[in-house]
């Protein structure tokens, strides 16, 4: 019996320990502070906007339907091209038409016109998109540098 009550003893001083050791581990634990947050910086990607010395307009073509006309003045022969990106709504659709892998070249120009269709062709079969009343445009202007601007505008039409 002696035994036992020594071994009960013995267990009972090991828990006792191990608790202790347990609790002192814990309340000394240092504390985790959280990273700090960044502070919300310019993305690096974003393009400064144009020189206010050029214009951009956008109006309904006269001689033909469907179309507008994209213009660009006063680059002073400083632009070498220019990415353009129409946007659109025609019957509850989401429309768009852009330059796509040919921007206009304005390498030493000082104005540029471009003609743009509002509407799908085919084989010169031509379909237009109905019911264009407002038009968005993001114009992408890059010097001789590569160094690259942009401009963005909604037009009534």
């Amino acid at each position: 019996m002696k035994n036992k009550t020594g071994l009960l003893y013995g267990i009972l001083a090991v828990c006792v320990i191990a608790t202790g050791i347990l609790v002192y581990t814990v309340i000394n634990r240092p504390q985790v502070k959280p990273a700090p947050v960044p502070e919300e910086s310019v993305p690096q990607d974003v393009i400064p906007t144009i020189d206010s010395s050029i214009n951009v307009d956008l109006v309904k073509s006269t001689s033909r339907a469907n179309t507008v006309i994209l213009t660009a003045k006063g680059l002073a022969g400083n632009i070498t091209n220019v990415s353009y990106e129409l946007s659109y709504e025609s019957q509850g659709l989401i429309k768009g038409v852009n330059s796509g892998s040919k921007p206009i070249d304005t390498v030493g120009k000082d104005t540029f016109n471009r003609e743009v269709y509002l509407g799908t062709c085919s084989k010169n079969d031509c379909k237009p998109d109905i019911g264009v009343s407002k038009v968005s445009i993001v114009l992408e202007f890059t010097d001789s540098a590569g160094k690259k601007s942009q401009f963005t505008q909604d037009y009534t039409i």
